[in-house]
């Protein structure tokens, strides 16, 4: 498959193989039936996967804007028992959702539409929505411009057949495929997160391994990441809370951030030293063994069960673990981080109310601060600075053109801001 203007459908391949009697079954129900209509409709769930394999929320108009009598084929399929249907319908609040029931989840198929009425149709749709979000998306025309020049070369594919190849790996192939197909279509899409302010699109979406076949203008792209940036932004949690109760949307929180006080002891200079040097997720994983922890031997797996262990400990609710091996590791932090996690813990507050009064607070705002630093300060700078710079961001690193553009100047503006603003410089990883 080439990138260009074919537009491409995705089947579940169990589907795949009983299309022609799930048509049968479909044909007399439904006016002026089309054999692509309805594939588009089984694509539009295909495309809509989310990394946990769990339903999606889906607007029935936004499907019938694709599809002509989308809903029709969308009902049909939920009485045949290919789809599933669960959640409730609360206009302006929340749509249904939707997954593939059991006995049709499988590797996804990639199939011709040829269909160019049907084409025209879901194009204009797709840039009537994204024209719909402008207001939303104001202020983020930089990257915007960027992103509608994005496309992906051949290689993903055999990527992803060699990296996903059991049954245990069809959700991740299958977001791969998804992942990359919609970048060939020309389906680009980007929002603005109301909660956190984060900027999502179709980079920040996809899996880590595709990056390295994206090309915007026909240039490779370079990523330039903060490590450990999460606990690299929580040092402000330590050394100046002040300096961020604006972000927060909990004015009782705000106060709490304002008369925050933190004494430098022994083990908050020790936690700071350890995130600034990129060395946090190491020295636990050496503590965790210690401890008698389980964890894989593969290095970048154990990396990953690390971060993931750290992250559960910054933002999980006070109480302690059920689960015994996060338990465990969050008693490890205790022992070493003493303070720290007091402070956060005051930081978390307690597990009742909404994201903005709840634990969950602590993290919205780790992300406020990450996505305020990489968009309205970092990414404006470099496109002032260095004019005609290619710069798209996944949340907390930035893609560059590895030829044209010059890497280590936005790296170094990325440092630079960084460290004005946490006080301390962080540690940058460049992958090429």
């Amino acid at each position: 498959m080439k990138t260009g203007s074919k537009y491409y459908q995705l089947i579940p391949e169990k589907i795949y193989q009983e299309f022609s009697s799930i048509e049968i079954s479909l044909k007399l129900k439904i006016g002026g039936y089309s054999s692509d209509h309805l594939r588009e409709v089984v694509s539009i769930l295909s495309y809509n996967i989310r990394k946990d394999g769990k339903p999606v929320q889906l607007q029935i108009e936004y499907i019938k804007n694709l599809v002509p009598q989308g809903d029709k084929y969308l009902k049909g399929l939920r009485d045949l028992n290919i789809i599933v249907r669960s959640g409730q319908y609360i206009p302006g609040k929340s749509s249904y959702k939707y997954i593939f029931a059991r006995n049709y989840q499988s590797r996804y198929i990639s199939v011709l539409l040829r269909d160019i009425k049907l084409i025209r149709r879901i194009h204009y749709a797709r840039a009537k929505r994204i024209k719909g979000t402008a207001l939303l998306n104001r202020g983020h025309s930089g990257q915007s411009k960027y992103l509608r020049s994005l496309t992906i070369n051949d290689g993903y594919y055999d990527f992803i057949k060699a990296n996903y190849t059991g049954d245990a790996d069809t959700v991740k192939f299958n977001l791969a495929q998804s992942s990359a197909t919609r970048i060939l279509n020309g389906d680009i899409f980007y929002s603005v997160d109301n909660t956190s302010g984060r900027f999502h699109s179709n980079i920040t979406n996809m899996p880590k391994g595709l990056r390295q076949f994206l090309q915007i203008n026909g240039e490779s792209l370079a990523n330039i990441d903060i490590k450990n940036s999460q606990p690299f932004l929580s040092i402000l949690l330590l050394t100046n809370p002040a300096k961020v109760s604006w972000m927060t949307k909990n004015p009782d929180f705000a106060r709490l951030l304002q008369t925050l006080k933190v004494k430098m002891s022994y083990d908050v200079k020790k936690y700071i030293d350890l995130v600034i040097s990129g060395h946090i997720y190491e020295f636990l994983t050496d503590e965790f063994i210690k401890e008698g922890m389980e964890l894989p031997k593969d290095p970048e797996k154990r990396r990953k069960s690390v971060k993931e262990q750290v992250l559960r400990i910054l933002f999980a609710p006070n109480k302690m673990p059920w689960n015994e091996t996060n338990r465990k590791a969050r008693q490890i932090f205790i022992n070493q981080f003493p303070s720290v996690h007091r402070i956060f813990s005051k930081v978390r507050g307690n597990d009742k109310g909404d994201r903005f009064n709840s634990y969950k607070r602590f993290a919205i705002l780790l992300q406020r601060i990450e996505s305020y630093l990489i968009l309205e300060i970092i990414l404006k700078r470099i496109f002032r600075e260095l004019p005609g710079t290619i710069a798209v961001t996944i949340h907390d690193s930035i893609m560059t053109g590895i030829i044209t553009n010059n890497v280590e100047e936005v790296s170094r503006i990325m440092k630079d801001e960084l460290n004005h603003f946490v006080g301390y410089e962080p540690q940058i990883k460049i992958e090429r």
